[in-house]
């Protein structure tokens, strides 16, 4: 947490779970929620983006170009019976031997742009489920 304060990198924690929160990339429209969870010898960098289900099958036929073209996340599908179907987006940091503060976040930095270009990316492509503004209704003269 010291690290990322001085790395300027926006985070908070919640009541409801063990990971800190990454305030800059969970504010982009479609992204639920997006952590970092340190463990003992690894960290994980995690953002969940909800996803159109009309948006699923080109999304998955679209995985391994989008795999490819951010080659430092794992990108991929998540589907529950209940809930809308995610988007996966993913970083797995080793740190059993140790990692410097720079190291750090230099690899925060990166993760969070990567994120960002990703998922401005399929919002772009129409895949994200946003809240479509209501339209006025127009008077009938």
């Amino acid at each position: 947490m010291r690290w990322l304060t001085t790395g300027h990198i926006d985070h908070y924690i919640c009541e409801h779970c063990h990971g800190i929160h990454l305030s800059d990339v969970q504010g982009l429209d479609g992204v639920l929620e997006s952590r970092l969870f340190v463990e003992h010898e690894d960290a994980i960098v995690t953002t969940e983006v909800e996803i159109r289900p009309t948006a699923l099958l080109p999304l998955v036929a679209d995985l391994t170009r989008l795999n490819m073209n951010y080659p430092s996340l794992k990108v991929f599908v998540d589907i529950v019976d209940d809930n809308l179907p995610r988007l996966i987006v993913a970083n797995y940091l080793h740190t059993q031997a140790g990692i410097e503060q720079h190291q750090f976040l230099w690899i925060m930095q990166q993760t969070m742009m990567a994120t960002q270009q990703l998922v401005q990316e399929i919002g772009e492509l129409g895949f994200l489920a946003l809240d479509e503004p209501q339209k006025q209704p127009s008077a009938v003269h």
